[in-house]
């Protein structure tokens, strides 16, 4: 997985651009986590964080802003340069998506109806995966939208402590993925998950964020590939892609 869309924590690269989307899906098998916000007129756009002043040339809160606002901004790159590269929405992202896209959506402040929604309107059930933090967002959206595939890791402060918990609150266990851990997993809850089929992800991104590609070493991607983990959240995406021999979307078949 592209973590924020396959930005560049060196720069050049902004988080959450359409642009350095299209990037990873020229590069190899990735899929793209952006990160949504609403603005104060109920836009869902791009952003990582509740305000414009780190990702961009504005300032403020995002849901205190107006997209008329947002969009005349330009995004920052990470170590602070000014782009030309321009806030998104997601109409705009689940348009694109189109081209074989597979989006991770980090839904930060969104209402899970309206969110619903979008997807419906733009036909994309199946190239989205939506994370779901707490148990009152995990019912809210399983009645909304039972048929979508969800994120849901484990949250003790919001109603969702163990696997096991998050099993009693979904009715569709093939419809969820998990949370394996941050660049370990967390053998007893990957033990359960495993036990039910449910994949997990490993969180790598606050790791090889601090990290440029030539700093970067090959076994704990490898070792969590071996060991059954498929999926994996990098800042790194295109080096996590050589170190694991993946150069296309799909296998070759020997003839």
């Amino acid at each position: 997985m592209a973590h924020r869309a396959g930005y560049s924590p060196q720069g050049g690269w902004p988080e959450c651009t359409l642009e350095s989307a299209q990037r990873v899906v020229e590069t190899g098998p990735a899929m793209i986590e952006i990160d949504l916000r609403t603005t104060s007129d109920g836009e869902i756009v791009m952003c990582h964080d509740d305000t414009l002043d780190r990702e961009t040339t504005g300032s403020g809160k995002v849901a205190e802003t107006s997209y008329t606002e947002i969009s005349q901004l330009n995004l920052v790159d990470f170590v602070g340069n000014r782009t030309e590269f321009k806030v998104r929405t997601l109409d705009a992202f689940l348009e694109w998506s189109r081209v074989g896209a597979l989006l991770w959506l980090d839904t930060k402040d969104v209402n899970p109806a309206k969110l619903v929604a979008k997807i419906r309107e733009h036909k994309a059930e199946a190239r989205v995966i939506v994370s779901a933090y707490g148990v009152e967002k995990v019912r809210a959206y399983r009645r909304l939208a039972p048929d979508l595939v969800y994120f849901i890791p484990r949250i003790p402060d919001l109603g969702l402590p163990t696997t096991k918990s998050i099993l009693k609150n979904v009715a569709d266990k093939d419809r969820v993925i998990g949370m394996a851990g941050y660049y370990v997993p967390n053998i007893d809850e990957a033990l359960v998950m495993r036990e039910h089929d449910i994949p997990a992800v490993l969180e790598y991104s606050p790791m090889d964020q601090r990290l440029t590609p030539q700093q970067m070493h090959d076994p704990p991607y490898k070792n969590a590939a071996a060991e059954g983990f498929p999926m994996m959240n990098t800042d790194q995406y295109a080096t996590v892609l050589k170190m694991l021999g993946m150069q296309d979307w799909a296998p070759k078949r020997s003839t």
